[in-house]
């Protein structure tokens, strides 16, 4: 039966990839900033319901977010496909979402239309979840409790370089830092001033030194987004904006107190008031090796080369909070051969490159089949609850 279903993925895929195709390019060619994603969910749903599937719009109450569920039998696994499809600010669909969303919901209609085929109990959701890319639309939705009641979730992202299933990524914590100090003229009694300006430096002149005392795992980065009015004044106000990230959510707050140690130690030595304001943003995302070997057995069955093992990469994901709470995996397909940087206008051009139509037609059909073998397997969810219990996923390293 399992190769009969797998012809019938397959075929369901074939049967809509131009129709996903032309989604997907209009997406990449209409892009949409988080929450205002509101001509990519028209489309979306518009077909969706075109193939017969029910909609729920403005799903937990964020105008562009959707649901769509399809349940047979006595639905006891419950399985949800994410889909993506907001921009970046000046480049577009430079992170490939156009191609997330449209093999989100290829991936759910191929698998309802499996499920009704071969009378399959089981219970698929495709939640759309707007603003990744800062907005963290993901953690809303959970916030909301739009995962309720779900045993676990998929959904791809594309890369470069060879496909992957995706391991360990960044969680990340975010601040904003302005420092007060006292405006004087700079050439006629400077010593009449504290240098707001000397504080942001020697801050960034202390976590530069920090970065030789923190694990390979750590990414520290920021900006001064206020620096000053004049030349001739000493500057009285700056502001930076800075993120630290590390991979293992226990040991972000050790890092956090070193980053604000940084901080204050700034404002110490050179007299000047800091105001900290902080955000924890979005979670580490841990994985399924059971679910996650599923998928590359399909990739791979498609033709697909994949990675061994489940490599770490350094970005961050709100789908990495999904993962925190229930069994994940997270394919990354590859669009180009070589490495392109993501957020990058050359990764906005192939994102509307003929390979993305492989990348849609082959991460659906693995998604599904992912699904699929889920619901006729259901002590494979029970395995992938029970490795996440012993933190397997989370402990798992590539060998």
């Amino acid at each position: 039966m399992l190769q009969e279903v797998k012809e019938k993925i397959e075929k369901e895929v074939d049967a809509r990839k131009p129709e996903l195709v032309e989604i997907s390019s209009f997406i990449h060619d209409h892009p949409e900033l988080g929450y205002e994603e509101f001509q990519a969910v028209e489309k979306l749903t518009n077909y969706l319901e075109e193939q017969g599937a029910k909609i729920e719009k403005e799903y937990c109450g964020i105008p562009t977010s959707f649901k769509s569920t399809y349940k047979q039998g006595d639905g006891s696994v419950h399985f949800a496909i994410c889909a993506e499809y907001d921009a970046l600010p000046d480049l577009g669909h430079a992170c490939g979402h156009n191609v997330i969303c449209t093999s989100a919901v290829g991936a759910y209609l191929a698998t309802k239309k499996t499920m009704e085929t071969f009378d399959i109990s089981g219970q698929v959701s495709l939640i759309g979840t707007p603003a990744e890319e800062g907005g963290g639309g993901k953690i809303k939705l959970l916030e909301k409790g739009g995962f309720e009641g779900i045993d676990a979730a998929t959904m791809v992202h594309p890369t470069s370089g060879t496909t992957r299933i995706a391991g360990r990524c960044t969680t990340t914590h975010t601040f904003t830092i302005d420092y007060a100090g006292k405006s004087a003229h700079a050439a006629s009694q400077p010593f009449k001033g504290i240098n707001a300006l000397d504080a942001a430096n020697l801050f960034f002149s202390a976590v530069s030194m920090l970065r030789q005392q923190v694990t390979s795992d750590v990414r520290m980065s920021g900006i001064i987004t206020e620096g000053g009015q004049a030349t001739n004044m000493i500057p009285e106000h700056t502001q930076i904006q800075y993120m630290a990230r590390c991979m293992e959510e226990d040991e972000l707050d050790s890092l956090v107190k070193r980053v604000k140690d940084c901080i204050q130690a700034a404002a110490l030595a050179t007299g000047c008031d800091v105001e900290i304001k902080e955000e924890r943003g979005y979670a580490a995302r841990t994985y399924s090796q059971v679910l996650g070997n599923i998928c590359r057995e399909a990739l791979e069955d498609l033709g697909e080369p994949v990675l061994p093992d489940f490599p770490d990469d350094f970005g961050s994901t709100d789908f990495g909070n999904i993962s925190q709470i229930m069994p994940t995996t997270n394919p990354y397909f590859s669009l180009n051969k070589t490495r392109v940087s993501l957020h990058s206008k050359e990764y906005e051009k192939i994102a509307a490159s003929p390979i993305t139509h492989t990348a849609i037609e082959r991460s659906a059909k693995a998604m599904s089949r992912t699904v699929i073998e889920s619901f006729l397997n259901p002590e494979l969810i029970e395995q992938a609850k029970k490795e996440k219990t012993q933190g397997t996923d989370i402990n798992a390293r590539p060998r």
